[in-house]
């Protein structure tokens, strides 16, 4: 159940928040994009992690969802558990179970996958895409 959840949150179409919304992420209470901003620059990072499952021939890639994090300690903490989760259900389908397993505990060991420019990015578009609208 725990990958349906997960597999929800990362296919889920919705815009960025603007900067008046609360952004939900792993790992901290809910922000605001200014909040975030802050933490970023503070030295926080955007990270997601890794992990697969798989059944004979059939394997899926999947990614978590975004964790806010403050030190390499709290993402490797983190990516341990989705490590333990593509070790238990990944090496089981042939040929990209075998494959993709040692690739997502790698990720998740090394600090998972930084994803701070890319929040960043998409609340500055939301926001100039707002700000745009208020103008007109």
């Amino acid at each position: 159940m725990f990958w349906l959840y997960m597999n929800t949150e990362q296919t889920t179409d919705r815009n960025p928040p603007t900067s008046s919304e609360l952004l939900h992420f792993r790992g901290t209470r809910p922000l605001f994009a200014e909040e975030l901003r802050t933490r970023v620059a503070a030295g926080a990072r955007c990270v997601r992690f890794e992990f697969c499952f798989s059944l004979l021939f059939f394997s899926v890639r999947r990614q978590s969802a975004v964790h806010v994090t403050t030190s390499w300690q709290q993402r490797y903490v983190h990516g341990l558990g989705y490590s333990l989760l593509a070790l238990i259900l990944g090496p089981w389908g042939v040929p990209w179970g075998v494959v993709w397993t040692p690739w997502a505990i790698w990720v998740n060991t090394t600090g998972g996958e930084d994803c701070t420019e890319e929040v960043i990015a998409a609340l500055d578009s939301r926001s100039r895409i707002a700000e745009s609208a208020a103008q007109h």
